[in-house]
């Protein structure tokens, strides 16, 4: 089975076939709800999801250290049934998943339950505690280019900064703490444009101003005022605040716009391989 079909099938399934593909038996778990979730359209309905860290079996005790999330139908979105605050531990009756066929190439989903009733709040688990304590320790990634960059948990990017031609740029590697290649990838393309910062921070700019002049002067409250735009003024105008790089080695670069776009931020991409590819204005 292709995933287009797949998710055919599922956006297809109503309210009540869709809760058929759990089983029909209640059991009490309690979950460690991190972050993270949202809600998928279906047919009538919103297949809400929810996140977690690990659950402990109420029945036999054990302790399931894997992630898996938790799910419910919502019909109003600003209405949610349930409130599932980050970084807590509830007592739930639920029903798991029933095995499934997946596309091809993916894994089935593990740790997967649809919620019947919020029994409890905060519950006191010394399992579920230890690990919430260890993840709420502070993961720090040093480097003596780099310097000291801290994990942020919520966008899963390693965040920091750096000194860029005698002021500061945030840096933000936007790769998962455990992909060990793709940090590494990530540092040394990073490293290379950080090294070479006189001649990136030049080209960037006249990247950019090469790509966008024209729209800038479009943009201008006045005639006067477009007239005096131009590549070599847009260039010198604008500044780099931040350089968010991908697991990969590919880069965006942010620019302050200096009122060019009224506040919208200027970003150029590319990598230290391919060079520059786009230059656009977001926000």
């Amino acid at each position: 089975m292709e995933l287009i079909e797949y998710m055919r099938r599922r956006n297809k399934m109503t309210q009540s076939e869709w809760e058929d593909s759990f089983e029909k038996k209640e059991r009490e778990i309690i979950v460690l709800r991190h972050e993270g979730g949202g809600g998928s359209l279906r047919n009538g309905f919103w297949e809400w999801d929810e996140y977690f860290l690990a659950y402990v079996d109420c029945e036999t005790g054990e302790l399931h250290k894997e992630e898996g999330r938790i799910e419910f139908p919502v019909t109003d979105k600003e209405n949610l049934p349930y409130h599932f605050e980050d970084e807590t531990i509830y007592k739930l009756r639920v029903r798991e998943k029933l095995p499934e066929e997946v596309p091809n190439g993916a894994l089935p989903i593990k740790n997967h339950f649809l919620v019947v009733e919020v029994l409890e709040k905060n519950v006191a688990c010394p399992e579920l505690e230890e690990i919430l304590a260890e993840y709420r320790k502070p993961i720090i990634l040093q480097d003596d280019v780099l310097g000291e960059l801290t994990y942020d948990k919520q966008i899963k990017s390693f965040e920091g900064n750096i000194a860029w031609l005698g002021g500061k740029v945030h840096i933000s590697l936007y790769v998962d703490k455990d992909n060990k290649s793709g940090i590494t990838k990530a540092k040394k393309a990073l490293k290379t444009m950080v090294s070479e910062q006189e001649k990136w921070d030049a080209d960037l700019r006249s990247f950019a101003a090469k790509k966008l002049t024209k729209l800038a002067c479009e943009w201008a409250e006045s005639d006067e005022e477009a007239a005096e735009i131009t590549e070599e003024s847009f260039a010198k105008r604008i500044s780099l605040n931040l350089i968010w790089m991908t697991s990969g080695g590919s880069f965006t670069a942010y620019f302050d716009d200096d009122d060019l776009f009224f506040g919208h931020s200027i970003t150029v991409c590319g990598s230290p391989k391919k060079g520059l590819l786009s230059a656009d204005i977001e926000g």
